[in-house]
C-alpha cells in the first residue's frame, strides 16, 4: 500500500526561514509542498479555496501574526507554528497547534514535528473510514459520547461557545464547536455556508444568491463561504 501524503503549506516572511522549510519538506517523503508564502494576505486568500492538510505558520509577521490566520480558517488543520521567540507557545497550544518549533530548528526536530502530523493524519483517516463504512459520527453531549447518523443530519448550527446538531428526529447541543465537527463530517456531503451554518447538500431543499432552504429553514449565505458554495453547486 502506498505511503499517505500529507498536502502542506509554509507561511514565513523571512526568505531564509522559508527556504530552510521548504528543503527539510523535501526530505520527507510523506510531505507533499503545494504552497509555499512570505506574503501571509497572499497565503490567507489561498487557504480560502485550498485546504491543506497540514500548515507551518510563522507566529510573527507583518500586519498581522500567525496566530490570527489560524483563527480565521473555516476547516481544522494540523498546525506546526514556527517562531524565533520564545512567548507564544501558549496561545499556539490554546488553537490545539501539534507542535511549536522554536527557531533555529534542526531537522531532527522538525522530522520529529512532522512525524506527529503523520500519526495523527493516519489515525484520523482510519477514524473517517470506520464513519464512512458505518455512516456515524460520535459527538460528546454533556459527558456521553453520542451516535449520529450521518444521513439524518440536516445542518449544523454555532451558538456561542455551543454548536446545535438539527437532525431529522431531534437537535443535539454539544460544546465542540464547528472546526471539530467539520474535520469528522465527510467532505464530500457537507459544505460551510456562513460562520455559523454548516449543511448537509444532500437536504437543500433550494437556495438563492443569499440563502439556502433545507426542510423548512431558510439560512443565510455568507459572503465569504458564498464562492466555494455556488463552485460546489456548480454555478457560475
Amino acid at each position: 500500500m502506498p505511503e499517505m501524503m500529507l498536502s502542506c503549506v509554509a507561511i514565513d516572511d523571512e526568505p531564509f526561514a522559508l527556504s530552510a522549510l521548504a528543503d527539510y519538506c523535501c526530505k520527507v517523503p510523506f510531505l507533499n509542498v503545494i504552497a509555499l508564502f512570505n506574503d501571509p494576505y497572499k497565503a490567507i486568500n489561498f487557504l480560502k479555496q485550498n485546504k491543506p492538510d497540514l500548515i507551518f505558520l510563522d507566529i510573527k509577521m507583518p500586519g498581522i501574526s500567525g496566530i490570527q490566520i489560524a483563527e480565521s480558517f473555516d476547516y481544522h488543520p494540523m498546525l506546526i507554528f514556527t517562531t524565533a521567540y520564545n512567548n507564544y507557545a501558549v496561545d499556539g497550544f490554546n488553537l490545539n497547534a501539534l507542535d511549536y518549533l522554536l527557531k533555529p530548528f534542526d531537522f531532527e526536530r522538525f522530522y520529529k514535528a512532522v512525524t506527529k502530523a503523520k500519526e495523527k493524519f493516519e489515525i484520523q483517516n482510519q477514524y473517517k473510514s470506520i464513519q464512512a463504512a458505518n455512516k456515524f459520527i460520535i459527538i460528546k453531549i454533556e459527558y456521553k459520547n453520542v451516535r449520529i447518523y450521518i444521513p439524518d443530519i440536516l445542518f449544523i448550527e454555532a451558538i456561542d461557545n455551543y454548536s446545535k446538531i438539527h437532525t431529522c428526529q431531534k437537535k443535539y447541543l454539544t460544546h465542540q464547536n464547528l472546526k471539530n465537527i467539520s474535520s469528522v463530517l465527510p467532505e464530500n456531503e457537507f459544505i460551510r455556508v456562513h460562520k455559523s451554518f454548516i449543511i448537509h447538500i444532500s437536504k437543500i431543499s433550494h437556495f438563492t444568491n443569499k440563502n439556502v432552504v433545507i426542510g423548512e429553514k431558510t439560512l443565510p449565505i455568507g459572503r465569504t463561504y458564498a464562492y466555494n458554495f455556488f463552485l460546489r453547486m456548480k454555478l457560475p
